[in-house]
């Protein structure tokens, strides 16, 4: 009689037969492909990453505008008050082209000591960055086969997105050197807050690898038979990939994935490409922020407007608090900033006449933003002031020698040899003892007191 099985035995076949059954190519997430929903997130941040040397291309050229701005106001400024010289409005605006002239030196400055270097730090950092994602990725999403590196585009299945220029399936992915020609205006995906693109809640449990499908994924592993390693656990500890956002471990494990609000922070030998490139981007240069943005307010509450009134002004101590606002008064007529636009636009509208500098019809300095042509029609307009002063001083010149000739002819105050000089057109009469010893005028010079002082000596000796 056969025996009938007993039920260990039972369930033992059971198991056994459950084993058999089960598809060979089901593998543990620890060998599985990355999930897209994971995946899509890493190529986002590199195509923004890829963006950074553009943005700060843009960023340094728009600063430079600025400069150039203030500069040509400078000197538009500085034309106008050459054609008013004399006046109360070349005072105004004298002061405005001052302002103009330490806006300008500020910007200057500030890309000079500090902003040049960050834009290039930024853009190093990102451009470091992104190799280190690139590479991987490429490796990724090059392989199709069942022993490598693999991105998953639909699950279980473990399909690969197709590779297309700028593209991996449906997702940017330039896999391209940066560029700084590419001037990009903004960043959206990098953040204050972090990596927004990044996907977010990824704790153990949710999507990071498919949990089975026809491919493996064995360089997410390090175990031997289960990933890269030729011993049970090959590797010491833990090792990072792209840039320290996926972790792989030494054990047959799934990997570690950095939260998205955690790339940008500071951790310890952690995920350290990120934090760099993340802290250099945050404090590069932004055309939008001081000192390159315009100053608002009432006149005498721009900081820069008080240096120049301070320079300009100078008094010990430095004018400041109601003296300054009321220098602000006196000078522009009122301390509302329509004031110092009113005077702007003035300095703006003044026609300059055609043949100036080469100006083939009359223009006014709004319509000439050329620097070089600035230049040239503030040089003409030096020439006429430095003219029209040269005839000043010459007229004053010659007035005041005929007062001289006339005062060096009245020899005959000078009752003492002492006071009667050559230099004064004087001569001491030593020669002539019939008229006596006086100071009479050299030959050729007018004196009427020495005139009276002869006559007088002849009638004392008419009389004697």
């Amino acid at each position: 009689m056969t025996k009938r099985p007993t039920k260990l035995s039972q369930v033992a076949l059971s198991y056994l037969l459950l084993i058999a059954a089960a598809p060979s190519h089901v593998q543990p997430a620890s060998q599985s492909p990355l999930d897209k929903s994971l995946w899509q997130g890493i190529c986002k941040a590199t195509a923004e990453l890829n963006k950074v040397p553009g943005t700060m291309t843009h960023e340094l050229t728009q600063i430079l505008q600025k400069a150039k701005t203030m500069r040509r106001g400078e000197l538009k400024a500085q034309i106008f008050g050459l054609g008013h010289a004399g006046t109360e409005l070349a005072k105004r605006v004298a002061v405005i082209a001052a302002y103009f002239s330490l806006r300008n030196k500020q910007i200057i400055e500030a890309l000079e000591t500090q902003d040049i270097e960050k834009a290039i730090d930024a853009a190093a950092k990102a451009a470091s960055l992104q190799g280190r994602i690139d590479d991987p990725l490429h490796l990724l999403a090059a392989v199709d086969n069942t022993n490598n590196l693999y991105l998953s585009t639909t699950g279980a299945t473990g399909n690969k997105p197709a590779k297309t220029p700028g593209k991996l399936g449906d997702v940017d992915f330039p896999l391209s050197a940066p560029s700084a020609k590419n001037k990009a205006a903004e960043l959206s995906g990098i953040t204050q807050v972090g990596f927004t693109i990044l996907k977010k809640d990824v704790p153990s449990g949710d999507a990071k690898q498919v949990a089975s499908g026809t491919k493996k994924c064995n360089l997410l592993s390090s175990v031997n038979g289960q990933g890269f390693g030729q011993t049970q656990a090959e590797l010491a500890g833990a090792h990072e990939i792209l840039g320290g956002y996926i972790t792989i471990k030494d054990t047959n494990t799934e990997i570690d994935v950095t939260a998205h609000n955690k790339a940008h922070t500071v951790e310890s030998g952690k995920h350290e490409s990120w934090t760099a490139a993340h802290a250099a981007i945050m404090v590069s240069p932004k055309h939008t922020t001081r000192p390159y943005i315009n100053e608002t307010g009432e006149i005498h509450s721009r900081s820069d407007m008080t240096k120049v009134l301070q320079a300009v002004y100078s008094a010990k101590p430095q004018i400041s608090g109601t003296d300054l606002e009321n220098k602000v008064i006196e000078i522009f007529q009122g301390k509302e900033a329509k004031k110092l636009q009113e005077y702007e636009d003035a300095v703006n509208q003044v026609t300059i006449p055609a043949g100036v500098a080469g100006l083939e019809t009359d223009q006014t300095p709004a319509a000439v933003n050329d620097e070089d042509k600035l230049i040239a029609i503030r040089a003409f307009y030096e020439q006429q002031v430095s003219a029209d002063y040269g005839k000043m001083v010459a007229t004053i010149a010659e007035a005041s020698n005929k007062q001289t000739a006339t005062a060096r002819a009245d020899c005959g105050k000078k009752l003492k040899k002492v006071d009667c000089k050559e230099s004064d057109g004087c001569k001491w009469n030593s020669t002539d003892k019939s008229e006596g010893d006086f100071c009479k005028a050299k030959a050729g010079t007018s004196n009427p007191s020495s005139r009276n002082r002869r006559w007088s000596c002849r009638k004392t000796k008419e009389r004697g």
